[in-house]
């Protein structure tokens, strides 16, 4: 399993269009971070950086609450992404130890209240 995980500069999580970090942990416990491709967009930000996940082989996302809006989630789902949901504010280091001990669970859905609108196309 390959985890995404947007992280800001205090090393905490966050949604996927906040941080200025898309670390990429690899099954062998490698990490890998980009640039949060989200950050440069004005429209299109979540999906941005979902693509980005993918393209670097995430089968996981680490999604606090409002994280993805409806087409995002939409996609990830379609892409059989799964995700760990995580509380507002945690920081990426307690994530890894919970990761490790098993104190954190896959699931295939997030709670519908935390999927956020996705804003309407204009031109």
């Amino acid at each position: 399993m390959t985890i995404a995980v947007v992280v800001n500069d205090a090393g905490i999580i966050t949604t996927i269009t906040e941080g200025s970090v898309l670390r990429i942990l690899a099954q062998d416990g490698s990490t890998e971070n980009f640039r949060n491709p989200a950050l440069d967009l004005t429209e299109g930000r979540r999906g941005a950086a979902l693509r980005l996940a993918i393209e670097k082989g995430a089968t996981t996302f680490v999604a606090p609450p409002e994280t993805f809006c409806e087409r995002s989630y939409a996609k990830a789902q379609s892409e059989n992404i799964q995700f760990y949901h995580l509380n507002s504010n945690t920081p990426y280091e307690a994530f890894t130890s919970a990761l490790a001990n098993g104190e954190i669970s896959l699931s295939t859905t997030l709670p519908e209240v935390e999927i956020l609108p996705s804003a309407p196309v204009t031109k």
